[in-house]
């Protein structure tokens, strides 16, 4: 085979490379757009059956509402995950809507520390263990949180994880109410922390 009939199929070959690269590409796009207007699809049809759900007070349905719509372009998956907690709040289960809504404040702080040197350092130092609690602390640390929000931090924590572990766990309505007050608040006040250029106020 003679040197030019070689080069000529290696440029060839690197032609259709490109090519099938370019369509994966196309496609891989494609795909992932797909994804993400379902997300929208289904977030839209469940913020429809809120509006018209009658046993929450408006004014919790107009917050939660509003704080969803507004991680819509941030995290979809935050928003999907507040209207699954409102969702358990119309059935009732408030304990349960809690345990989410702290599952979104420890996704938030996992996002923040998950790349911070100084925070793996002083786990290392510390001898703790990566979780809510640690996360909670080092921010309490840093002066990202004051003491008075650390304690209701993980007052609500303590409600997630009794949840996990008790069955049909009732907590009494002011502690309900009180938890989800500080649940809310503590998402809108980590994701200033970790999404500082996005108004989320």
């Amino acid at each position: 085979m003679k040197k030019s009939d070689i080069i000529i199929g290696l440029a060839a070959a690197f032609v259709v490379a490109i090519i099938v690269a370019a369509i994966l590409n196309s496609l891989n796009k494609k795909l992932t757009q797909r994804v993400d207007d379902l997300e929208k699809d289904n977030l839209r049809l469940l913020l429809q059956a809120i509006k018209t759900n009658t046993t929450l007070s408006d004014e919790l349905k107009d917050q939660l509402e509003k704080l969803i719509r507004q991680f819509e372009n941030v995290d979809i998956k935050i928003s999907n995950e507040l209207a699954e907690a409102l969702q358990l709040l119309q059935l009732g289960q408030t304990e349960n809507a809690i345990e989410d809504l702290v599952k979104i404040i420890e996704h938030l702080l996992t996002v923040h520390y998950e790349n911070d040197l100084s925070f793996k350092t002083w786990l290392k130092s510390e001898k703790k263990k990566l979780g809510l609690a640690s996360m909670l602390d080092f921010c309490k640390i840093q002066k990202k949180i004051n003491e008075i929000e650390y304690q209701f931090f993980l007052a609500i924590k303590k409600i997630r994880d009794k949840e996990v572990h008790i069955l049909d766990l009732n907590i009494d309505n002011y502690l309900q109410a009180s938890g989800l007050i500080t649940a809310i608040g503590g998402i809108l006040k980590i994701a200033t922390i970790v999404y500082p250029n996005h108004s989320l106020k």
